[in-house]
């Protein structure tokens, strides 16, 4: 009896070392209001937190320009310099260096991590955006959530560190392994 006892009591404890969520967006900010507004609904758990930076590197991969101010809005104030991007801030010049070489070197990078969009198809991302997410509980710590991110890219998911912020947003801390390169695109190779 004590056997069993300690297997469900292992089965129950495992049960709840991780859950998964999915995170929807259904359109893609425009402005930035747009994207501070989306922030605001959606970054209240640590999915939602690691969404919105995905999606601030989707942004950043189709218009820079924007995309850097909603970098700097996905990013953990602790981490961001005195800037002129957005409200006085920038992110830290090592860091807006390492998304930029790798969004240069693979615009395809924020899309592999959009449900539906494989290299079979070109990692074509179609609206509304579907992000496959899940947070391991005993991960947490100090520096944050560890949230894990389903890639077409990749055959294992990555993963992107988010922590609260005194107004109860999840914002990126550490998302390194999010822009690691991923499989080339299949070519159709049909004249």
């Amino acid at each position: 009896m004590k056997q069993i006892l300690i297997s469900i009591l292992f089965i129950f404890v495992l049960s709840f070392q991780a859950y998964a969520q999915n995170i929807v967006i259904a359109e893609q900010p425009k402005t930035v209001d747009d994207f501070v507004s989306l922030r605001n609904a959606i970054a209240t758990t640590p999915e939602g937190g690691a969404a919105m930076f995905l999606l601030a590197l989707k942004i950043y991969a189709d218009n820079p320009k924007l995309g850097e101010k909603c970098l700097v809005i996905a990013v953990h104030k602790s981490l961001l310099k005195e800037g002129k991007t957005y409200k006085g801030y920038k992110l830290a010049d090592s860091d807006m260096d390492l998304i930029k070489r790798n969004i240069e070197n693979n615009k395809l990078i924020p899309n592999s991590y959009i449900v539906g969009a494989t290299p079979d198809n070109g990692y074509t991302a179609k609206l509304p955006y579907e992000y496959d997410l899940s947070v391991n509980l005993i991960g947490k710590s100090d520096a944050g959530t560890k949230v894990m991110v389903k890639s077409s890219g990749v055959g294992n998911k990555r993963s992107i560190t988010v922590k609260k912020n005194n107004r109860g947003y999840w914002k990126a801390t550490i998302w390194t392994s999010v822009l690691a390169d991923i499989k080339p695109p299949v070519e159709d190779d049909d004249l």
